[in-house]
């Protein structure tokens, strides 16, 4: 067995067969599984594809304090903007990622499966509790990526602007399972969380923001709570333009 093996039944929701409901009481019919094992390989699925969602901060959270204090040692109260600008790019890349990379068209049995493993799983098993952050074996290549590139672009400006990178990306993952399994009634909280049901049930071409709907507005994806997106006949499957 392959350390990155796939188990049957992601190998088949890929391809879109679900699994079965558990039968319910008295033989009625029960509720779908909410989540699926993804790797044959136990310690890699258990530690490395799945996380809890108060891990984003554990991980992060130390690298927001040390770039806000190292940065406000180097550059004062320079240190705001500079984060500021790290948590704006987060926003940006939350944006490009969930819609040019998340939900991309897949053509064949391999992009299907990649497809899948990137976005399919969560838009079909959307309430596993264990998937809704990213977990260690997405997120912790991707990050020293982002610190690479900042620490080549951006010079001795890097470690703010990563901390505000490191805190937008927090954010996000918090937001996220916010709107998955919190019901706030009213608010900013509310708002997110229809803006996000109505990505996952009604508009998945659109309403990609998660933490802010900003780039759906400047990229013409915005759609009002109010608009649904059948009724306005923008529910066609993407084509691989959008």
């Amino acid at each position: 067995m392959g350390l990155l093996d796939l188990t049957q039944e992601c190998l088949d929701a890929a391809e879109g067969k679900m699994p079965e409901p558990t039968p319910g009481p008295n033989g009625k019919r029960g509720k779908p599984p909410n989540r699926i094992q993804v790797f044959k390989n136990q310690f890699l699925e258990k530690w490395f594809a799945q996380a809890h969602p108060i891990t984003p901060g554990i991980w992060f959270g130390p690298f927001v304090v040390w770039g806000l204090w190292s940065g406000a040692q180097a550059f004062g109260l320079g240190v705001i903007p500079l984060f500021a600008a790290g948590f704006l790019i987060t926003t940006f890349i939350e944006y490009c990622l969930h819609r040019w990379i998340f939900h991309f068209v897949p053509k064949n049995e391999k992009q299907r499966l990649q497809h899948f493993l990137l976005h399919g799983y969560h838009h079909e098993f959307m309430n596993d509790p264990m998937r809704l952050v990213l977990p260690p074996i997405g997120i912790w290549p991707f990050a020293a990526i982002v610190a690479g590139i900042w620490y080549l672009v951006f010079g001795a400006y890097w470690f703010p602007i990563f901390a505000g990178t490191a805190a937008g990306y927090i954010a996000y993952d918090w937001v996220h399972y916010y709107t998955h399994y919190f019901n706030p009634k009213g608010g900013v909280g509310r708002w997110l969380k229809r803006y996000h049901m109505l990505h996952h049930h009604d508009s998945p071409n659109h309403r990609y923001g998660i933490t802010s709907p900003l780039w759906d507005f400047v990229f013409g994806t915005y759609l009002p709570l109010n608009k649904m997106a059948r009724q306005a006949g923008r529910h066609a499957a993407p084509t691989a333009e959008s």
